[in-house]
Order: C-alpha cells, then sequence, then structure tokens
C-alpha cells in the first residue's frame, strides 16, 4: 500500500509525462542557457570585436575599429550591436576614416561561428557619415582590395544578405578643387532576393527627396572583383522621375557607369534647389542619355532633349579629372525650336564648350523665316559679377512676312526679305541690362517691301502711324514698296546716336532719320523728314516737313509737322548730328547719279560722299583658348 507522499510523487510524475511540451520547453532553455554560457565564455565581446575587425578588415582590405561598446544578444541569430564604428580611408584620401557610423548591428550565423568561421548575414548602420572620393585619375576610395590570410591564399569570401542604413549622410569629394556634393540617407535597404537583390531608399538630393527603388547586384558583390554590378532603379520624386537602367563598375572597374538615363520634369520645384536658371527651363521636360563614366570624363551618348514640345538632340562630355578643370564639351541639334513671338527655328546645330569662367556657343546656325542665321557667344561668367557677353550674329534673306505674322498684330507689310548683322559686346544679369551696356554694331536691312493699306487701330500702332505719316495724301497705297529699309545702330553703352543711319525710301520718296536710340534708359528721340524724289509726279510741297519720335522705347509719342520743329530737332540731337538745321534743308533729294539714303545710312561717316574704308567694327573678342575634345 502505496503512501499518501508517494502518490503525490507519482501524481506529478503523471502530469508532466501528460504534456511533453513542457519537456520540451525545458530542454530547450536549459540549452539556450548553456549556449549563452558557452558563447560567454567562449566569444567575449572582446574575442568578438576582433573577429568582427579581422574578418572585415580582411575583406575590405581598410583596418576596422569599434571605438566603443560592443554587445552581444542571443535572439534567432547572435547578435552583435557596436558603438562608434570606423572604417580607415584609402591612403591617398584626404581624411582618415571613409566611414564612421554612431551605431552598427551585425546579425552573424551562430552555426557558422561555432564552426570557427564568421558569416555577417546583415548589418543595419545609424547614424553613419561616408566620404567617398576619387582622386581623378582613376582611383576611387570606395575600391576595395582584400588582403591575403597568407602567401597564395585569397581572403574568404563574405556572404552578406542585408545591408541596411538609416539617418546618414554621403558626401562625394572630386580631385583636389573639384568640389562636393552632398547625398541624404533618410533610410536605405539592400535584400538579396535571388540573384539580384531588393533596393529601396529614401534620399535627399538639394533638399530634394526621392525614393529609389528596384534591382541591383548581389550585395557580396561589391565586395569581390567583379566587372560591374547591375543596376535597375526608379526615382520618382514630387514632380520628377529618373528611371536608371545599366551598370556600375566593381573590382578593377570601381567608378565605371554605364547606364540609360532618362529625367523627367513636370514642375519647377525640382530644379529650383540648383539654382534661378535652372528653374526657368520650359516644362514639361524629358532628358535622356546613355551615360558613360570613364577616370575623369563623363559622356553622354544619344542625347534626347524635350522641353516644352521641342527637341534637341546631340551628345556632351563633361570633364572632371585631375589637373583638367572643369569642362563640358556638347553637339547639339534640333529640327525645330519655338521662341515666343519669333518665327520658328528649325535645323538647329550649335556647339557648347564651357570651362571655370568662360562659355562659348561657336559656332552656331539655324533656319529662320525662310533664311539662314549663324554666329557665336562668348561669355566670362565670374562669381561676383555680371556676365560679359561677346555676340556674333549674322542672318540673311529672313522673310519679313513670317516676322510680322509670328508677332501678332495688324500686317503693314507684304512680302520682302530682311538681312541682320549683329557684333555686340554686352555686359548685364537681365535681357535690359545687357541691352543697355552694348557696344558695338547692328545692321538691318531689307528690300522690295510691300506696304499694306492703313492699320485699322493707327492710334495704337506706330509702325502704322509711321506708314501713314509718309507717303503723301492722295497718293495710291496699294502695291506700294519699300525699295530699302536700313536701320544701323552704332551702339557705345546702350546708346546709338542716328546721324542719317535709318532711313527708307521708296520709288517716290526718301526719308532719313537723326537723333538718339538709348537702350539703357529704354528712349528714343528721332526726326524724320521725307523729301520727294526727281523725276517723279510728285512735289515735296505735299510731303510733312519733320516728324518726331520720341518718349519710351515701348510706347513712343510721333509728333507731325510740330511748332517750333528746328527747335525740336536740335533738342532731340539733330542739330550735333547734321550739323545745325541741315536736316530741315531740302538734303534729301536723290536722283539719277547721287548717293542714295540708304548707301548713306550704310556709311561709317555720315556727311561724306565718299565711302570710307572698311573696317572691322566687331567688338574686340577675347582671345581664349581652344577646348579640346
Amino acid at each position: 500500500m502505496e503512501t499518501p507522499g508517494a502518490q503525490d510523487r507519482t501524481g506529478t510524475k503523471r502530469r508532466w509525462l501528460a504534456h511533453p511540451w513542457l519537456l520540451a520547453l525545458c530542454a530547450i532553455a536549459f540549452l539556450l542557457a548553456a549556449a549563452w554560457f558557452g558563447l560567454q565564455r567562449a566569444y567575449p565581446p572582446e574575442r568578438l570585436a576582433s573577429m568582427l575587425s579581422e574578418s572585415i578588415s580582411t575583406a575590405t582590405g581598410r583596418a576596422f575599429r569599434i571605438d566603443g561598446t560592443l554587445k552581444l544578444k542571443l535572439v534567432p541569430t547572435i547578435a552583435v550591436e557596436a558603438t562608434d564604428v570606423a572604417l580607415a580611408n584609402a591612403d591617398w584620401a584626404s581624411a582618415p576614416d571613409m566611414l564612421r557610423a554612431r551605431r552598427v548591428a551585425f546579425e552573424i550565423s551562430l552555426r557558422d561561428l561555432f564552426s570557427g568561421t564568421l558569416r555577417i548575414e546583415s548589418i543595419d548602420i545609424d547614424g553613419a557619415d561616408i566620404r567617398l572620393e576619387g582622386d581623378g585619375a582613376g582611383l576611387y576610395n570606395w575600391r576595395m582590395a582584400p588582403r591575403e590570410k597568407s602567401a597564395g591564399t585569397p581572403a574568404p569570401r563574405i556572404s552578406l544578405d542585408r545591408l541596411a542604413a538609416t539617418d546618414s549622410h554621403i558626401s562625394y569629394r572630386r580631385a583636389k578643387g573639384g568640389g562636393e556634393q552632398d547625398l541624404g540617407v533618410e533610410s536605405l535597404a539592400i535584400s538579396a532576393a535571388g540573384d539580384r537583390s531588393q533596393f529601396d531608399a529614401m534620399l535627399t538630393v538639394a533638399s530634394q527627396h526621392w525614393k529609389v527603388e528596384g534591382k541591383t547586384g548581389p550585395i557580396d558583390a561589391l565586395l569581390v572583383t567583379t566587372d560591374e554590378w547591375p543596376l535597375d532603379l526608379q526615382a520618382p520624386t514630387e514632380g520628377g522621375t529618373a528611371p536608371v537602367q545599366g551598370s556600375m563598375g566593381t573590382g578593377k572597374r570601381t567608378g565605371a557607369f554605364d547606364a540609360k538615363v532618362v529625367l523627367r520634369v513636370e514642375s519647377a520645384a525640382v530644379l529650383k534647389p540648383y539654382g534661378a536658371a535652372a528653374a526657368m527651363v520650359p516644362l514639361p521636360l524629358e532628358w535622356r542619355a546613355t551615360l558613360t563614366h570613364t577616370p575623369g570624363v563623363w559622356r553622354a551618348d544619344a542625347m534626347q532633349v524635350a522641353t516644352a514640345g521641342h527637341r534637341l538632340s546631340g551628345d556632351a562630355t563633361l570633364k572632371t579629372g585631375s589637373g583638367v578643370p572643369f569642362q563640358i564639351d556638347a553637339n547639339l541639334a534640333a529640327a525645330t525650336l519655338g521662341i515666343p513671338r519669333m518665327p520658328q527655328l528649325s535645323a538647329v546645330l550649335a556647339r557648347v564648350t564651357y570651362q571655370p569662367g568662360r562659355l562659348q556657343v561657336e559656332p552656331f546656325s539655324f533656319a529662320i523665316a525662310g533664311g539662314q542665321a549663324r554666329g557665336q557667344v562668348r561669355a566670362v561668367l565670374r562669381p561676383d559679377t555680371a556676365p560679359t557677353i561677346d555676340l556674333q550674329l549674322n542672318a540673311k534673306s529672313m522673310s519679313i512676312e513670317a516676322f510680322e505674322a509670328a508677332y501678332g498684330g495688324p500686317r503693314h507689310f507684304k512680302g520682302g526679305q530682311a538681312d541682320l548683322d549683329a557684333r555686340l559686346a554686352m555686359t548685364g544679369r537681365t535681357a535690359w541690362s545687357l541691352a543697355g551696356s552694348s557696344t558695338g554694331n547692328a545692321l538691318l536691312t531689307a528690300r522690295e517691301v510691300g506696304l499694306t493699306g492703313r492699320a485699322a487701330s493707327l492710334d495704337r500702332d506706330i509702325i502704322a502711324r509711321l506708314i501713314d505719316a509718309l507717303i503723301p495724301s492722295g497718293q495710291p497705297r496699294d502695291n506700294l514698296a519699300m525699295q530699302c529699309a536700313i536701320v544701323r545702330l552704332p551702339l557705345r553703352n546702350g546708346v546709338a546716336t542716328i546721324d542719317r543711319s535709318i532711313a527708307i525710301e521708296t520709288r517716290q520718296i526718301a526719308v532719313s532719320a537723326s537723333g538718339e536710340i538709348n537702350l539703357a534708359r529704354r528712349t528714343l528721340s528721332l526726326a524724320f523728314r521725307p523729301q520727294a524724289k526727281r523725276g517723279l509726279d510728285l512735289k515735296t510741297g505735299s510731303l510733312i516737313e519733320l516728324m518726331l519720335l520720341q518718349g519710351p522705347l515701348d510706347a513712343p509719342e510721333l509728333s507731325i509737322n510740330p511748332r517750333g520743329a528746328v527747335h525740336q530737332a536740335a533738342n532731340v540731337g539733330v542739330a550735333a548730328a547734321t550739323g545745325g538745321i541741315s536736316l530741315l534743308a531740302p538734303a534729301l533729294r536723290t536722283a539719277a547719279g547721287e548717293t542714295s539714303v540708304c548707301d548713306q545710312a550704310l556709311r561709317k561717316t555720315s556727311g561724306s560722299s565718299k565711302p570710307e574704308k572698311k573696317k572691322d567694327s566687331r567688338p574686340r573678342l577675347l582671345p581664349w583658348p581652344k577646348i579640346a575634345r
């Protein structure tokens, strides 16, 4: 017969056996405790820190330090958390450390650890400062060179399944004097997915937030000498997106890049961080190219630019190498380009070169209004002063009707062609400041231009009022044609002193003007006097005696036969330009054998019957060195 105590012990034993999972739980707890005790004895934090440092240093070829604390946690895998971590920089780099991090957590394979090796399954980085750098000659500090454990024995391969970073900062410094770019990393995660990795990040570039997602090559391929690391990424942001498909080099090809890149911009907010000029680019904008990088050189081939419905194509080269100043060399072409209130440009070709402080668009050419234009632009760009620009433009055989149609408003001309030759030096930040400082010559000539009937609103259209005033009363207006029209502006600091260098001739009359056009003040003061040609059934008495056109450029006032005309003519500069009141004398008559007012307007010195010896009136251009491609 069993005693009561024995019965209780038997019942308790049966209850334990009735619940085998309790036994398993106890066994697991015992094993975990034993493992924890064994790990603490076999791998104290100091030893783990040493193993981590040695393993990472061997794999990267760089000294790896844990300057702070190291904690060991037993979760499904062994978790090691280190603070104040640093990875040494390349010997030639400008800073001692390439990476410093506030906290780094490693997950280590327990099975491999007991077998005597260290396999890192994941790395989580918080508060990192990563300094990337190139020397401009093909060396990059993120190119790793694994150490060899012994002669002829390669370093062990590290398998990394996951890399993550938060609250970090990446800077890239080009060769000495090349400037620095910054990239904020709000979050980043690269996780193994078969033979590729899943890439997800939230980045900040120039205060603009970009979400980057897609596929890349294996993570651990970054630590070995493979040829390339594939990329297939999408980078959307508010108002734009930037897909990238291609590869970047690793190992010996570190720094190489070859990918098809597309930038689509719908909002000016995307471009605003890059300066006021960038924010003024017409939208929507799409830029696509095959972008390649070799040491010191970026190339954009098969480049296509679409902006506000217009398309450009071409190629561009950007040089950033060591000892070479920052340079851009681009060849651009466009089938058509549109400019507000101007005829459409077509067959546009331009070569654009830039080096610090200097920009050239030379040569450029385009077709406009049935004619052809070509020229060059050279600009000196200094950080603290307004740009200085030299412009040369020559355009021939342009349709006047096409310009009038593009500008809008009443029509006054029929047929006719115009030529333009401008050679100017200017300084300024705006169109008006450039015009107000211009020095040089601008010449506009037109021929065989038909004049249409009176405009419906002469009170508002100064061109129509001039035409109406010049044509004598009672004379037929239909089929009236300007045989020639000349506007020659000899500019000095934005002021053109007009000494009969504006002239118009029809079959019946000749008109010349003198006075001043001031682009700095945006005013004009001109005196016109028409004169009948000899041999025609038209009397000078039937013409007006004098017209004064003066006031602001955008709304000048036209006075016809005003009182005190002689005095007013002198006041607007006619006296100085023509020797007193000679404009009021019948000095503009032309007949067979006499010089026409158009020919006179083309002369360099007025009042002379002999043409002045031709001189090059172009502004002195700076002797710039050629930029090698």
